[in-house]
């Protein structure tokens, strides 16, 4: 590869008996870089507490319970159940784990044996379920292969991950649950939509550094080379958007293309080889599961990581560490063309003893462009950032230049300004903890409150920026 930067982005996606919650939460992709660039790493590990025995069966109905509706007793016994399964999990007892589920469907119990196994590694704070209600109902086929009294839960995973998480992460997930000998057991996760984390994917690793939790299913000198990276974009963010973040980041690392496409949710692989890291969580002021207060996550493509020098990676994964910082506690996400291009900025930074990499080389995509067809008519619009649709770089490039039209055209404070108020983060500084803000202001609201001049003026002078860069003025 020739070194240069480029960068690419995804959009949102949003995954409904009784009692449901009104939608089903988001996996929003915010910001993403093409494998020119490099990325880095992944999740986390122990903790320990003992739990009582899983897979007890439910108890007999006694005279108040013989008035209870049906389907009520059995979400309370299966939630009876998900607490003996969440305690399990906390102290670390794969057998307890195991023991949930239906010795009848083996490869779904040797699956929740290698979840287990790999959560066991991982160092949670909470673990817990909330049965919602029914989910999607069973067909005939598969009632006839399950027994008439098997359905479908829809069911709220809550947990977090000590020292990062300072709210829950939450998944939906919807599990089909048997009667077997008069116990409820769980014998499937695939029967309605689940949004699976990589751990239900195969057994995990956890690499915990300062300032960084790797987990991943990629060999451990991967996991550990990426969590002395986490560290140095950890320290790189502090130095541009200050220390009123989190500070940790987990870093997700999966073992190749295929389980990266399935924690993101999506069918195929389309796209992802533009990718080499994303940050994912849900979309800010979406309403979804767990969107206030969260900590995204950071997802490296693993086909990505063998192609790029230390540098680039070091640039990948501090302009996603960047995204991870922005949004912890912010109340909207700013517009793609100044979050992808802040987030560079950052990237890009030089650190101590190096050289400062010129625009042209970081934006060398769109340049080229501009000298074929002429400057940009606009700034660059979201869809622009979608792998699945093209290349991405010279969007990149064009949110880059933005950003640094406003940081060399009004300083740096004044773009550190007008990426908080778009997201609503306020300017003042406490270590390790998110300040609230303000409501968050619109692009074409935020530009004259903080630049002075309208968003057509601005636009106007990034793209005289861009046209001197390219030499075509």
């Amino acid at each position: 590869m020739d070194g240069r930067p480029g960068r690419a982005d995804a959009g949102a996606a949003r995954p409904a008996g009784r009692r449901r919650r009104p939608g089903r939460s988001a996996l929003f992709l915010v910001g993403a870089l093409v494998v020119v660039l490099g990325v880095a790493a992944a999740l986390l590990v122990p903790r320990a507490a003992d739990g009582p025995d899983v897979g007890a069966p439910d108890p007999s109905p006694s005279p108040t319970a013989s008035a209870v509706p049906a389907a009520e007793a059995r979400e309370a016994a299966l939630q009876e159940l998900l607490d003996r399964r969440a305690a399990a999990v906390l102290a670390g007892d794969v057998a307890g784990v195991v023991g949930t589920a239906d010795p009848a469907a083996p490869d779904f119990r040797a699956r929740q044996e290698a979840t287990a196994t790999g959560l066991a590694r991982v160092p949670l704070e909470r673990w817990s379920y909330e049965v919602r209600g029914e989910g999607a109902p069973l067909g005939a086929g598969r009632l006839a292969e399950l027994g008439p009294d098997a359905w479908v839960a829809d069911v709220l995973l809550s947990y977090r991950v000590a020292g990062v998480d300072p709210v829950d992460q939450q998944r939906e997930q919807s599990l089909t649950v048997v009667r077997r000998d008069g116990a409820w057991l769980l014998t499937a996760d695939d029967d309605g939509p689940t949004r699976a984390d990589l751990w239900d994917l195969g057994v995990v690793d956890v690499v915990q550094t300062e300032r960084t939790v790797v987990v991943g299913t990629a060999p451990r000198a991967v996991l550990e080379e990426q969590g002395a990276l986490g560290d140095v974009a950890a320290r790189r963010v502090d130095a541009v958007w200050g220390t009123s973040w989190p500070r940790r980041t987990v870093l997700v690392v999966p073992a190749d293309e295929q389980q990266l496409a399935r924690v993101l949710g999506r069918d195929g692989t389309a796209g992802l080889d533009q990718l080499a890291a994303l940050t994912v969580g849900a979309e800010r002021g979406s309403g979804a599961a767990g969107a206030e207060g969260a900590v995204d996550r950071v997802l490296v493509n693993p086909s990505g990581l063998a192609r790029l020098e230390e540098r680039g990676r070091t640039v990948v994964l501090t302009h996603e560490t960047t995204h991870v910082a922005v949004r912890a506690g912010a109340a909207a996400d700013p517009p793609l063309w100044l979050s992808e291009g802040f987030a560079d900025l950052v990237g890009y930074a030089p650190g101590e003893g190096e050289e400062a990499l010129p625009p042209e080389a970081v934006a060398a995509d769109l340049l080229d462009a501009v000298r074929r067809d002429g400057p940009p008519a606009s700034l660059p619009a979201p869809e622009a950032f979608d792998a699945t649709r093209g290349d991405v770089a010279p969007a990149y490039g064009a949110a880059y230049l933005a950003a640094r039209t406003v940081e060399q055209r009004y300083g740096r404070p004044a773009l550190l300004e007008l990426v908080r108020a778009t997201t609503g983060r306020a300017p003042a500084e406490v270590a390790g903890e998110v300040v609230p803000g303000a409501a968050p202001v619109p692009p074409e609201q935020a530009v004259p409150q903080v630049l002075g001049v309208d968003l057509a003026v601005l636009e106007q002078q990034w793209r005289d920026d861009v046209v001197a860069l390219a030499g075509t003025a």
